[in-house]
């Protein structure tokens, strides 16, 4: 079953940090900004558009819709930004996610 929370390690006796999942699709979200070659698709109704965050079991998934500029290379670009985010998470909260699926679904002319 989905969770809302990470649970990191290790525990002490002071007690446990927990991450709420929108403090991963934030970090995302501002990679995404910092990039000029794509651009999050947003949508109006829950599940269509927008940064898709999983945790189960204590693994983070990420999945990202997005629009490439129509110049850009798209499996560098793709590359490039799964491994900025997954810096960026690991960096910050020093927690890794499992997996950041990037889909382009469109293109920016």
């Amino acid at each position: 079953m989905a969770q809302e929370y990470i649970t990191l390690e290790p525990q002490n006796e002071y007690g446990t940090v927990q991450l709420n999942k929108s403090v991963f699709s934030s970090i995302a979200l501002n990679v995404i900004e910092e990039n000029d070659q794509v651009q999050l698709v947003e949508g109006n109704r829950p599940l269509k558009g927008g940064i898709q965050t999983v945790i189960d079991h204590n693994t983070l998934k990420l999945t990202i819709p997005v629009k490439m500029n129509y110049k850009a290379h798209v499996t560098d670009t793709c590359a490039e930004l799964q491994n900025k985010i997954f810096e960026s998470i690991s960096y910050m909260t020093d927690f890794k996610p499992e997996s950041i699926e990037i889909q382009v679904v469109g293109f920016i002319f």
